[in-house]
Protein backbone atom coordinates (compact mmCIF):
# COMPACT_ATOMS: atom_id res chain seq x y z
CA UNK A 1 0.00 0.00 0.00
CA UNK A 2 1.47 3.75 -0.58
CA UNK A 3 1.17 6.26 2.10
CA UNK A 4 -2.40 7.51 1.11
CA UNK A 5 -3.60 4.06 1.50
CA UNK A 6 -1.85 3.41 4.68
CA UNK A 7 -3.14 6.23 6.53
CA UNK A 8 -6.91 5.96 5.19
CA UNK A 9 -6.59 2.15 6.77
CA UNK A 10 -5.50 3.68 10.51
CA UNK A 11 -7.70 6.20 10.26
CA UNK A 12 -10.73 4.05 9.27
CA UNK A 13 -8.94 1.16 11.98
CA UNK A 14 -8.87 3.69 14.78
CA UNK A 15 -12.58 4.80 14.34
CA UNK A 16 -13.66 1.39 14.46
CA UNK A 17 -11.73 0.64 17.17
CA UNK A 18 -12.80 3.49 19.13
CA UNK A 19 -16.84 3.13 18.53
CA UNK A 20 -16.18 -0.93 19.49
CA UNK A 21 -14.77 0.17 22.67
CA UNK A 22 -17.45 2.87 23.07
CA UNK A 23 -20.50 0.15 22.18
CA UNK A 24 -18.79 -2.18 25.02
CA UNK A 25 -18.13 0.53 27.80
CA UNK A 26 -21.46 1.75 27.10
CA UNK A 27 -23.63 -0.54 26.88
CA UNK A 28 -22.10 -2.08 30.33
CA UNK A 29 -22.78 1.16 31.76
CA UNK A 30 -26.41 1.46 30.61
CA UNK A 31 -26.97 -2.08 31.81
CA UNK A 32 -25.48 -1.34 34.98
CA UNK A 33 -27.68 1.68 35.68
CA UNK A 34 -30.43 -0.74 35.41
CA UNK A 35 -29.42 -2.73 37.87
CA UNK A 36 -27.55 0.03 40.56
CA UNK A 37 -28.82 3.17 42.29
CA UNK A 38 -26.46 5.53 40.25
CA UNK A 39 -28.48 8.53 40.82
CA UNK A 40 -27.94 8.35 44.93
CA UNK A 41 -24.64 8.86 43.99
CA UNK A 42 -24.90 11.55 41.07
CA UNK A 43 -23.39 14.78 42.58
CA UNK A 44 -24.56 18.28 42.43
CA UNK A 45 -21.92 19.67 39.43
CA UNK A 46 -19.57 17.15 37.72
CA UNK A 47 -16.95 19.43 36.22
CA UNK A 48 -15.22 19.04 33.05
CA UNK A 49 -12.91 20.24 30.29
CA UNK A 50 -10.93 21.87 33.10
CA UNK A 51 -13.82 22.79 35.06
CA UNK A 52 -15.50 25.06 32.62
CA UNK A 53 -18.18 22.85 32.09
CA UNK A 54 -20.48 21.54 34.31
CA UNK A 55 -23.24 18.92 33.89
CA UNK A 56 -26.04 19.27 35.37
CA UNK A 57 -26.63 17.01 38.66
CA UNK A 58 -30.42 16.98 38.71
CA UNK A 59 -30.76 15.93 34.83
CA UNK A 60 -28.03 13.10 35.56
CA UNK A 61 -30.52 12.33 38.91
CA UNK A 62 -33.59 12.44 36.74
CA UNK A 63 -32.18 9.92 34.00
CA UNK A 64 -30.61 7.53 35.48
CA UNK A 65 -33.88 7.00 38.50
CA UNK A 66 -35.86 6.99 35.28
CA UNK A 67 -33.06 3.84 34.11
CA UNK A 68 -33.01 2.27 37.41
CA UNK A 69 -34.73 -1.35 37.56
CA UNK A 70 -36.12 -1.52 34.16
CA UNK A 71 -33.82 -4.67 33.35
CA UNK A 72 -34.37 -6.03 29.94
CA UNK A 73 -36.68 -3.35 28.62
CA UNK A 74 -35.06 -0.51 25.73
CA UNK A 75 -33.82 2.14 27.10
CA UNK A 76 -32.59 5.83 25.50
CA UNK A 77 -29.26 4.94 26.43
CA UNK A 78 -28.65 1.67 25.12
CA UNK A 79 -30.42 3.15 21.87
CA UNK A 80 -28.16 5.95 21.39
CA UNK A 81 -25.08 4.05 21.58
CA UNK A 82 -25.59 1.02 19.33
CA UNK A 83 -26.51 3.70 16.94
CA UNK A 84 -23.88 5.90 17.29
CA UNK A 85 -21.61 2.68 17.47
CA UNK A 86 -23.51 1.09 14.48
CA UNK A 87 -22.86 4.43 12.49
CA UNK A 88 -19.42 5.18 13.31
CA UNK A 89 -18.53 1.85 12.33
CA UNK A 90 -20.52 1.42 9.08
CA UNK A 91 -19.15 4.83 8.04
CA UNK A 92 -15.30 4.18 8.73
CA UNK A 93 -15.79 0.85 6.68
CA UNK A 94 -17.97 2.49 3.93
CA UNK A 95 -15.04 4.82 3.36
CA UNK A 96 -11.99 2.81 3.77
CA UNK A 97 -13.31 0.19 0.85
CA UNK A 98 -13.44 3.20 -1.66
CA UNK A 99 -9.56 2.27 -1.59
CA UNK A 100 -8.93 -0.26 -4.19
CA UNK A 101 -5.55 -0.91 -2.47
CA UNK A 102 -7.77 -2.00 0.87
CA UNK A 103 -10.37 -3.42 -0.86
CA UNK A 104 -7.96 -5.52 -2.46
CA UNK A 105 -7.16 -6.60 1.52
CA UNK A 106 -10.32 -7.34 2.05
CA UNK A 107 -10.99 -9.70 -0.92
CA UNK A 108 -7.26 -11.59 -0.49
CA UNK A 109 -7.18 -11.84 3.04
CA UNK A 110 -11.18 -11.72 4.34
CA UNK A 111 -13.25 -13.28 1.30
CA UNK A 112 -10.25 -15.51 -0.18
CA UNK A 113 -11.55 -13.77 -3.63
CA UNK A 114 -15.06 -14.79 -3.52
CA UNK A 115 -16.06 -11.83 -5.22
CA UNK A 116 -19.76 -12.10 -4.29
CA UNK A 117 -19.26 -12.41 -0.40
CA UNK A 118 -17.27 -9.65 -0.88
CA UNK A 119 -19.54 -7.29 -3.35
CA UNK A 120 -23.06 -8.89 -1.19
CA UNK A 121 -20.34 -7.51 2.52
CA UNK A 122 -20.14 -3.84 0.63
CA UNK A 123 -23.43 -4.07 -0.23
CA UNK A 124 -24.92 -4.88 3.12
CA UNK A 125 -22.10 -1.72 4.74
CA UNK A 126 -23.58 0.73 2.46
CA UNK A 127 -27.40 -0.05 3.35
CA UNK A 128 -26.46 0.06 6.95
CA UNK A 129 -24.37 3.22 6.27
CA UNK A 130 -26.78 5.04 4.20
CA UNK A 131 -29.81 3.90 6.65
CA UNK A 132 -27.87 5.36 9.64
CA UNK A 133 -26.16 8.44 8.11
CA UNK A 134 -29.60 9.64 7.27
CA UNK A 135 -31.34 9.13 11.44
CA UNK A 136 -30.85 10.48 14.01
CA UNK A 137 -33.90 9.21 16.03
CA UNK A 138 -33.88 6.41 18.48
CA UNK A 139 -36.19 4.35 16.12
CA UNK A 140 -34.72 3.92 12.47
CA UNK A 141 -37.02 4.34 9.84
CA UNK A 142 -35.92 3.62 5.95
CA UNK A 143 -36.58 6.09 3.98
CA UNK A 144 -36.22 5.16 -0.02
CA UNK A 145 -34.38 7.92 -0.80
CA UNK A 146 -31.68 6.98 1.11
CA UNK A 147 -30.47 3.89 -0.58
CA UNK A 148 -32.10 4.61 -4.12
CA UNK A 149 -29.20 4.88 -5.88
CA UNK A 150 -28.09 1.83 -4.33
CA UNK A 151 -30.84 -0.16 -5.52
CA UNK A 152 -30.59 1.41 -9.18
CA UNK A 153 -26.98 0.15 -9.14
CA UNK A 154 -28.36 -3.57 -7.84
CA UNK A 155 -31.06 -3.26 -10.67
CA UNK A 156 -28.12 -2.61 -13.01
CA UNK A 157 -26.65 -5.92 -12.08
CA UNK A 158 -30.04 -7.81 -11.98
CA UNK A 159 -30.62 -8.45 -8.80
CA UNK A 160 -32.26 -6.25 -5.71
CA UNK A 161 -31.04 -8.90 -2.76
CA UNK A 162 -28.22 -8.77 -0.87
CA UNK A 163 -26.81 -12.18 0.98
CA UNK A 164 -24.10 -11.97 3.38
CA UNK A 165 -23.04 -15.20 5.78
CA UNK A 166 -19.81 -15.69 7.30
CA UNK A 167 -19.05 -18.42 10.15
CA UNK A 168 -15.02 -17.42 10.18
CA UNK A 169 -14.76 -20.98 8.96
CA UNK A 170 -11.58 -19.82 7.16
CA UNK A 171 -10.16 -17.40 10.18
CA UNK A 172 -7.52 -18.82 12.89
CA UNK A 173 -9.39 -21.16 15.18
CA UNK A 174 -7.79 -18.80 18.24
CA UNK A 175 -9.79 -15.56 16.96
CA UNK A 176 -13.15 -17.19 15.48
CA UNK A 177 -16.11 -16.21 17.37
CA UNK A 178 -18.54 -19.30 18.16
CA UNK A 179 -21.52 -18.11 16.32
CA UNK A 180 -22.41 -16.96 12.40
CA UNK A 181 -23.28 -13.88 10.84
CA UNK A 182 -26.31 -13.81 8.44
CA UNK A 183 -28.26 -10.95 6.60
CA UNK A 184 -30.37 -11.25 3.93
CA UNK A 185 -31.89 -8.06 2.15
CA UNK A 186 -33.76 -7.26 -0.66
CA UNK A 187 -33.91 -3.66 -1.31
CA UNK A 188 -36.71 -3.92 -3.63
CA UNK A 189 -38.65 -4.67 -1.34
CA UNK A 190 -38.64 -2.40 1.21
CA UNK A 191 -41.08 0.26 1.82
CA UNK A 192 -40.89 3.67 2.02
CA UNK A 193 -41.08 4.11 6.24
CA UNK A 194 -40.03 0.39 7.19
CA UNK A 195 -38.43 0.13 10.67
CA UNK A 196 -34.84 -1.04 10.17
CA UNK A 197 -34.81 -3.64 12.72
CA UNK A 198 -37.64 -5.34 10.65
CA UNK A 199 -35.33 -5.55 7.68
CA UNK A 200 -31.80 -6.07 9.81
CA UNK A 201 -32.65 -7.64 13.16
CA UNK A 202 -30.53 -5.30 16.50
CA UNK A 203 -28.50 -8.62 16.91
CA UNK A 204 -27.50 -9.37 13.36
CA UNK A 205 -26.51 -5.56 13.41
CA UNK A 206 -24.46 -5.92 15.78
CA UNK A 207 -23.01 -9.00 14.48
CA UNK A 208 -22.02 -7.55 11.50
CA UNK A 209 -20.55 -4.76 13.06
CA UNK A 210 -18.54 -6.76 14.78
CA UNK A 211 -17.33 -8.63 11.84
CA UNK A 212 -16.11 -5.24 10.62
CA UNK A 213 -14.04 -4.69 13.40
CA UNK A 214 -12.87 -8.26 13.36
CA UNK A 215 -12.10 -7.56 9.90
CA UNK A 216 -9.50 -4.32 10.41
CA UNK A 217 -8.37 -6.08 13.58
CA UNK A 218 -7.11 -8.93 11.34
CA UNK A 219 -5.74 -7.19 8.30
CA UNK A 220 -3.53 -4.71 10.83
CA UNK A 221 -1.85 -7.90 12.03
CA UNK A 222 -1.75 -9.60 8.68
CA UNK A 223 -0.32 -6.35 7.19
CA UNK A 224 1.83 -5.24 10.41
CA UNK A 225 2.38 -7.74 12.39
CA UNK A 226 1.43 -6.48 15.38
CA UNK A 227 -1.26 -7.60 17.58
CA UNK A 228 -4.51 -5.70 17.66
CA UNK A 229 -7.14 -5.25 20.34
CA UNK A 230 -8.15 -8.73 21.20
CA UNK A 231 -11.28 -9.78 19.33
CA UNK A 232 -14.07 -10.80 21.22
CA UNK A 233 -14.72 -14.43 21.86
Amino acid sequence: MNQDSIKAFQDAYEVAVMNFNFLHLGIFYAELSKREKLFEKAPSIIRISSGKYTLRGDLLREKLNACYGRVGQPDFFSNLIITNAVRGISAAIFEVLKDQSIEGLFKRNIFDNDEDAHNNFRGIVRFIRNTFSHNIRDQIEIRQKDFSRHLNDLRKIGSTELHFSSNYSKWPSSTKPPYEVGIIVNLGAIKDGSLYTDVISEYQTLLFIEFCYNCMVRLKEDQTGESGPSINL
